[in-house]
């Protein structure tokens, strides 16, 4: 079984040499989209961890309009459905578009730490004697940062057809919760930018006023 996004993020704290750190590394949207109007939209994220999967999709659910998490209608997914009837019975049941979120690639990358062992100017020997015991030496050493992708796709449903792409990066993620929230943040932020969150706004607002 692969391990679960907790898992890795606890491991990302052992030997890691930065901070927290997302951004999003590629993204594409359908140059012909239009303004998101989702009636009913489910949202899905893709782990063998169901409480984690539950967690994410509420979460993903509370900052989009209209969407409902995919645990309330598929309690347990099972690999074998045919991917064409996963979309039939999404349809059959009035869902008009889906956001979908998966850990694609967890990488390793070794990162070298320079130590601090030489001066860069001659020194008085009062003033060397000062700097030698302030700065014994210091040798470099080698960390690791682990870099967590996810991917986030969201389709229109009804034409199975795929509206936006993105594919995030985040460095060292401390905590799964962090983890998806910063992606989820940047997603906003990247949608908003393309002009495709503020039609969500805009519609919830129509319809309280």
């Amino acid at each position: 079984m692969r391990p679960t996004i907790a898992l890795l993020c606890a491991a990302a704290l052992g030997g890691s040499t930065a901070c927290h750190s997302t951004h999003l590394a590629a993204t594409w949207r359908d140059p012909g989209a239009q303004p998101l109007h989702f009636r009913k939209g489910v949202a899905v994220f893709v782990t063998n961890d169901e409480a984690l999967r539950r967690t994410v999709e509420d979460k993903l659910s509370a900052q989009f309009t209209n969407v409902t998490p995919s645990y309330r209608f598929v309690p347990t997914v099972d690999t074998a459905t045919a991917r064409a009837e996963m979309a039939s019975r999404l349809r059959a049941a009035g869902f008009d578009g889906a956001i979908i979120m998966r850990v694609a690639d967890v990488a390793v990358v070794p990162v070298y730490t320079t130590g601090a062992y030489w001066y860069d100017r001659p020194y008085g020997f009062n003033s060397y004697w000062g700097y030698a015991w302030s700065s014994p030496y210091d040798p470099g050493y080698y960390g690791e940062n682990r870099i967590v992708t996810i991917e986030t796709q969201i389709y229109s449903l009804p034409d199975d057809k795929l509206i936006f792409a993105a594919r995030s990066e985040t460095t060292n993620p401390s905590s799964a919760k962090k983890l998806t929230d910063s992606v989820i943040r940047h997603i906003r932020a990247r949608l908003r930018k393309d002009g495709l969150l503020l039609a969500m706004i805009l519609q919830t607002v129509s319809r309280l006023a």
